[in-house]
Formats: C-alpha cells, structure tokens, sequence
C-alpha cells in the first residue's frame, strides 16, 4: 500500500493538514489482513476457478457442442456462466469476494470513526483560507446522472454522492481508503510518488516527444489521486478536473492543496461538458469508461473529442476486461461484479467497441488507438484515444 496513501496516526499531532488516512496499530492491522483475504480470493482462488474451467468444464461443453468454445461468443459466456455456477469452487469464490468487500468498507469506516474529523477540518483550512492554489467550483442545480447518484458503486456505503452537510468529504474519504485496499487486494505493486497521471504522460512521452500541453482536463477524476502530478509534471500547464459527485471533487481539492499543486475542479458532467470546443490540448480519463452507462460511454467520448485542440491528445485508461482479451471463466466472474458489486456497466464496458465509438464521434481512423498497454509495475491498462490532426475538417461539433 503506498506510504503517501495510508500512514500511521501521529500521536504528537502533527501533520492535522494531512490528507492520508492516518492509521491506528488495530487499522493498521485490519487492512493487512484484508489485504491478505482479497490477495486469497482474487489471486488464488480466482486462479482456481480459471484452472477449473479450462481443465474440467470448458472440454465437457466443447464435446457438448462439438465445437471449440470462443472467448467473443456471448451464447459461449452464457454457457459457461451456467456451467461454473454449479461448482462449489465458484460458489465459494463468489461468497467470499462478497463478503470481503463488505468487511473492506466496514474496516474503511472504523478509520473514519476517528480521523474523518481530522479530515474534514483540513478541507474546510484548505477551501478557505488565502493563496489557495487552485480552486473548487461545486454546482448543486447540476442534474446528477441516476448511475452514479442511485448506485452504490463499488458498494461504497451511500455512493460516491453521499452528502450530510454542504461541506462533507466522507464520500471521497471512504472512496479514497477503499480504493487503496482494493487495488492493493487485487495485487497492484506499490509505486510510492506515482499515479497514472506518471503512467499517462510517459506514455504521451515516448510516442509523442514534442507535444507539451499547456491546457489538461481530467474527466470524472473522481478523489483526484491522479490529478495532482499533471501539474507537477506539466507545471506550466493549466489543470482542470470534472466530476459529478461533489464529495469526491472537495476530498480531490484538499488533496491537490496538500500536494502543492494548483488544480481547478468544477462539477460538471463529463457526457454534456460546459467548456468552448478547442480549449484543451491533452484530455484525459482515469477508469471512467465502465462507470458510465450504454448512452454515456459515446457522449463523453464526443465530449472529450470537441474540446480537443487540433494537435492536441486524448488518452484513456481503463480496466483491461475487454471481451476476447479475457477468456470466458474471467468473464463469468466478471459478470458477477455487475449483480452483486454495484458495477451495473462492467460487461457493457466489456463489450464496447471503442474504435467505432471514437468513429462516430468524429475521430479520423488514422488517428485513433484502442489497445493494451503494459504497467512500470507488470499490470496493464486498456487505453484509447487519439492525436487530433491540425486540420479541423474532422472536428465534430456537439449538436445544439
């Protein structure tokens, strides 16, 4: 777990503007252990149910069908969707992965017990006080969209729109420690100082050495982890950041105030965007894409394309669940998550086909990529996007 993410709670009072979870020895000792129980459930038993498929099951459907099972066939996932959920293993899996994500947020919520206080007061020094960095731009007329205002994503107690007062960080705060244990618990290698903002703009690096963005928008940045280094890497660039949920937009600003780092956040819809077309030269998005909806993916992807300056870069990163890239027992599991994990748009994200959909949005098939791209720490991204051409005869504008 990254040291600059979670840290010990400092008994001399120190570090009060802080905005990592500071941890008790019980805390601590709890997330290790969760940490451990996900590591089992994810990996291990995981890892199980694949062998099980492909040894077992997966050969008895083929002599059933007479045919080779094809990892892109939706009737072929459906079959062995079935098939798997008649095994005690999968069975097991299933109830375990369940179980462990609740004691993930109860464990999230005994930290918050005794730091949210802490917390909140350090946002409320950092939203008022003189010289501030960047600024908070929250918008409570905005029509919040229903898959992100009446679901619990993730099963994030309340919902990443979890509000009591005006002022209320607990939906970032919750979403911030149990974003650390789930990535931890899915054996994600620590990288201390680094966030897939350094990912991103690595990548842009080595495939484009001469763009310098001097104007950044980070789509549905949710708590801001990522936001912060496009300002510490890109320092003469101007940084926006959008989001819906206004408790994750003031954890996001605290946490860019905290870092040093001067980041605009405005909440605003990333499918329905508020900003001229051709006012941005990088944008970008952090696992967005399966948090949106059928309707959303290819509105935000328009978006996105419209605010692009002609020479300008859109880049986003994803979860790598695309169907033929995973094999069918991933899939079955995958599927869980869309029934019982509040992920409703998992299998659609799967699903999607983000060539067309940048097509159609305008995008020139010459420019475009949709791939997979290999982590600093052994994992891998699902990336898409595409360099504008300096011609605006491809710029699609949004309809009125």
């Amino acid at each position: 777990m990254p040291a600059r993410s979670l840290s010990r709670a400092n008994t001399h009072g120190q570090n009060d503007l802080d905005m990592n979870l500071h941890l008790t020895h019980d805390d601590t000792a709890r997330i290790q252990f969760m940490i451990a129980l996900k590591r089992r459930v994810n990996l291990v038993m995981g890892g199980e149910v694949r062998a099980v498929f492909d040894a077992e099951i997966a050969p008895q459907l083929e002599r059933r069908l007479g045919r080779k099972l094809s990892d892109t066939d939706k009737t072929d996932r459906k079959l062995a969707k079935a098939a798997l959920e008649e095994t005690h293993l999968y069975k097991a899996w299933a109830a375990m992965t369940y179980i462990s994500q609740g004691m993930m947020w109860d464990i999230v919520d005994g930290v918050l017990e005794h730091d949210l206080p802490r917390l909140q007061a350090a946002f409320d020094t950092y939203s008022t006080r003189p010289g501030r960095l960047g600024t908070l731009t929250l918008n409570p007329a905005l029509k919040l969209p229903r898959n992100i205002s009446e679901t619990e994503i993730h099963r994030q107690p309340g919902g990443f729109c979890f509000e009591r007062h005006d002022r209320d960080i607990t939906a970032g705060a919750r979403y911030n420690g149990g974003g650390l244990m789930y990535s931890a618990g899915k054996g994600r290698k620590a990288m201390p100082g680094q966030s897939g903002g350094d990912f991103v703009l690595g990548v842009l690096k080595e495939r484009y050495p001469d763009f310098k963005p001097r104007r950044i928008l980070e789509l549905g940045c949710g708590t801001g982890r990522n936001t912060p280094s496009y300002k510490r890497l890109c320092p003469e660039a101007e940084v926006y950041a959008v989001d819906v949920a206004a408790g994750l937009l003031r954890w996001a600003h605290a946490y860019a105030e905290a870092e040093g780092q001067a980041v605009h956040f405005v909440q605003m819809d990333a499918t329905a965007l508020e900003f001229p077309d051709e006012s941005f030269d990088l944008v970008v998005s952090h696992i967005l894409g399966h948090e949106t909806t059928q309707r959303g993916l290819p509105k935000w992807v328009s978006e996105a394309w419209r605010v692009l300056k002609p020479g300008g870069v859109a880049f986003h990163v994803d979860v790598p669940t695309q169907t033929g890239y995973l094999k069918l027992a991933d899939q079955v599991m995958n599927d869980w998550q869309v029934r019982y994990n509040g992920e409703p748009f998992w299998m659609g994200w799967a699903d999607a086909d983000l060539k067309a959909i940048m097509r159609d949005a305008g995008v020139p098939e010459e420019a475009l990529f949709a791939e997979h791209i290999r982590r600093d720490d052994g994992g891998v991204w699902f990336c898409h996007g595409a360099r504008k051409p300096q011609s605006r005869v491809n710029v699609r504008r949004r309809a009125a």
